[in-house]
């Protein structure tokens, strides 16, 4: 991490008009595969540091932590996957349990993806890098507020060597419009609200017909947990919260392998 990392997230959130939903804690945890670390722990008492830090509205609070951040041996990667994830998570459950403001929860949340922004900013770029094998296009549907789980999910994605296409909320006709001129190995769809079944089954729909079935769709999130029997509607190849299982059913893992050999 370098030395301007929280003083560059905390100037991009000046003026910011950040939406966060409860949900954003839930499905950064439940995509993420811890393992992929490398196998490190989360220290409990930096994380709490972390947490109290980024909902603070001095944006000097988390000065204090690089140095700690360091000794303990943060990588990026290991900020990415299992702090920022759980910082999220945390703030839902103090969200939830009445124990921190929705000020608290907006900063936080909103602070939490500057970081990731900038920690990621040497990993791929959110564009179809040209003779590139695997090209994901991942689509947060409109209504769906748990930005920061896109932003995590697409971060663990490029460092697989996948070049990923973010679109949030994006209308048929723009979809329609990115499938008409780009290419793409495969889609993923986040959804946390049980309420956008119907939305998420158009859209597997779209991508399907548009692209001339040629390629699969993964969908994924807080939601799952509700589907029960629903999920055979989407009409997915593939309904699950585990990355590493989804992008080997969409044909990633063969793909990146054999482009880092």
């Amino acid at each position: 991490m370098h030395d301007g990392l929280f003083e560059s997230a905390d100037r991009r959130l000046e003026g910011a008009s950040i939406s966060v939903s409860k949900f954003a804690a839930e499905v950064v945890a439940r995509l993420v595969a811890r393992e992929e670390a490398g196998g490190s722990e989360i220290r409990e008492s930096l994380l709490s540091k972390f947490v109290v830090a980024v909902k603070s509205a001095d944006p000097r609070a988390l000065d204090g932590l690089r140095q700690e951040f360091r000794r303990a041996r943060v990588t990026a990667a290991i900020l990415a996957d299992l702090y920022i994830p759980e910082a999220a998570r945390r703030l839902g459950r103090q969200w939830d349990e009445d124990v921190a403001t929705f000020s608290d929860v907006t900063i936080g949340v909103a602070r939490l993806q500057a970081i990731l922004r900038d920690i990621g900013a040497g990993w791929n770029a959110d564009e179809v890098a040209r003779g590139r094998e695997a090209t994901m296009l991942l689509i947060l549907p409109s209504g769906e507020q748990h930005t920061l789980g896109a932003m995590v999910v697409a971060s663990w994605l490029r460092r697989q060597g996948i070049s990923v296409c973010l679109r949030i909320a994006p209308s048929m006709s723009e979809l329609l419009c990115l499938l008409a001129t780009r290419r793409f190995d495969g889609a993923m769809i986040s959804i946390a609200c049980i309420e956008k079944l119907e939305v998420c089954a158009k859209l597997v729909k779209t991508l399907k017909e548009a692209s001339g079935n040629s390629f699969q769709v993964a969908v994924g999130g807080v939601a799952l947990d509700e589907m029960g029997e629903r999920r055979d509607t989407l009409g997915a190849d593939i309904v699950t919260n585990d990355l590493s299982v989804a992008i080997e059913v969409l044909g990633f893992g063969r793909r990146t392998s054999a482009t880092a050999g």
